[in-house]
């Protein structure tokens, strides 16, 4: 449902550098600007980072009913976003980030597919993210996500008490053992039910929640990580909608009038 759809040895040891990167986990969200929802990739609390736009995967957009909608895929060689002509009330994203061999202490550098076999620590790294735009009983359930964050609350509540109550679902299923959640750059400790709530104060959620959980097998370890946001759009005020309505009145008594001068 929710697809659409560096080179390995190096000869220079002068060049490793450009190669090394950190185990710390990457997420991707999407942030609406007007009528385009960006993919962006990074630390949500460090702001994005490039990221080559070719490993997206896939998306789906949906409407308030949980119900499946056109769209597009707009895409240049630093940035991706979509856009589309209804409604929409969430969206669903992948990123095949590759694989990455350890070279030192959380330090990894970038391989292909076909020299996975030549090291012993191996990562693949997958990304998935969730944004809700809206709130109805369809879009409270799991989107079959590998790596889901599940609110537990309407996101959008005003009386959330100060904090947001989530669950982490792993193919499908509840997971808390070896799960990191964090969000404005925090981790957030689990609850002794499993769940974890995400400290959002008074002002909401601001940032992407992110998660991740990892599974070794054949000296591979695949990385989950997982992003989510909700973000209103926004409604503009009744007194604004008067004061466009008397705006609108004035024009065209001024036009009738002219008319008949």
């Amino acid at each position: 449902m929710l697809l659409k759809k560096i080179p390995g040895l190096l000869i220079a040891a002068a060049i490793l550098p450009c190669f090394i990167q950190s185990a710390s986990a990457h997420v991707i969200w999407f942030e609406k600007e007007n009528a385009q929802y960006n993919l962006l990739f990074g630390h949500p609390e460090e702001g994005p980072q490039f990221y080559d736009v070719t490993k997206f995967t896939g998306a789906e957009v949906y409407d308030i009913n949980k119900q499946t909608i056109p769209f597009s895929i707009n895409q240049t060689s630093d940035q991706l976003y979509l856009t589309a002509d209804k409604e929409v009330a969430a969206i669903t994203a992948s990123l095949d980030n590759g694989y990455v061999a350890e070279v030192g202490d959380d330090a990894y550098y970038d391989i292909t597919a076909s020299e996975v076999g030549n090291y012993q620590n191996v990562r693949h790294l997958l990304k998935y993210t969730k944004a809700l735009y809206n709130w109805s009983d369809a879009l409270a359930q799991s989107f079959d996500l590998p790596l889901e964050i599940l609110p537990l609350q309407n996101p959008f509540a005003e009386d959330l008490s100060g904090s947001l109550l989530v669950q982490i679902l792993a193919q499908g299923k509840p997971v808390s053992d070896s799960v990191t959640v964090e969000y404005l750059g925090q981790e957030v400790a689990k609850n002794a039910d499993g769940t974890f709530s995400i400290p959002i104060g008074t002002q909401g959620l601001v940032q992407a929640i992110e998660a991740s959980y990892s599974i070794s097998s054949g000296g591979i370890t695949t990385s989950y990580e997982t992003g989510f946001t909700a973000q209103k759009t926004s409604v503009p005020d009744p007194s604004a909608l008067l004061g466009l309505s008397v705006v609108g009145l004035l024009g065209l008594y001024k036009k009738r009038f002219f008319a008949k001068a």
